[in-house]
């Protein structure tokens, strides 16, 4: 039962985002994502903070900032950091190369931190490319350092 509720987990969240198989409706019934899917996942908790991390930049260069509600269930974090990084209730390490928030103001928001140290050192091309792959993907968006300081997030 477990594996299942776990699957359709990470499954449901893909086919939303990507909107998977609504190039096959008629046109007035496509799903559109902020007009359709967003207000049903919307954040509804004020607080706008990271509620714990996965440290993986000694071996694959990133860090991962649970950021939505979602993560407030231990479960959750220990289940998505099980067996890949180090697990921290503090935010991620410093990173001046930026990151790519996924579901931003969603109750399900991270952000991937890119490291130019660690295991597999993003350099500033290497940045290039996953800020593209991040801005293209539905949902994504390449955020700096400067993310959290700001007043509207």
């Amino acid at each position: 039962m477990k594996k299942i509720f776990l699957l359709s987990f990470l499954i449901l969240p893909l086919i939303l985002f990507t909107g998977a198989g609504c190039d096959d409706m008629p046109e007035g019934e496509q799903i559109d994502y902020e007009d359709d899917v967003k207000p049903l996942i919307e954040e509804i908790d004020e607080a706008y903070k990271v509620r714990g991390s996965c440290n993986v930049v000694a071996e694959k260069s990133t860090c991962v900032d649970y950021v939505g509600s979602l993560w407030d269930q231990p479960e959750q974090k220990e289940l998505n950091c099980k067996d890949v990084g180090v697990y921290s209730d503090n935010t991620c390490p410093y990173s001046d190369r930026g990151g790519c928030q996924m579901g931003g103001g969603t109750f399900t928001e991270v952000i991937t931190w890119h490291y130019g140290e660690g295991g597999q050192a993003f350099t500033e091309e290497d940045i290039i490319y996953a800020s593209g792959a991040c801005n293209a993907i539905p949902g994504g968006k390449w955020v700096g350092s400067d993310h959290f300081l700001g007043e509207s997030n």
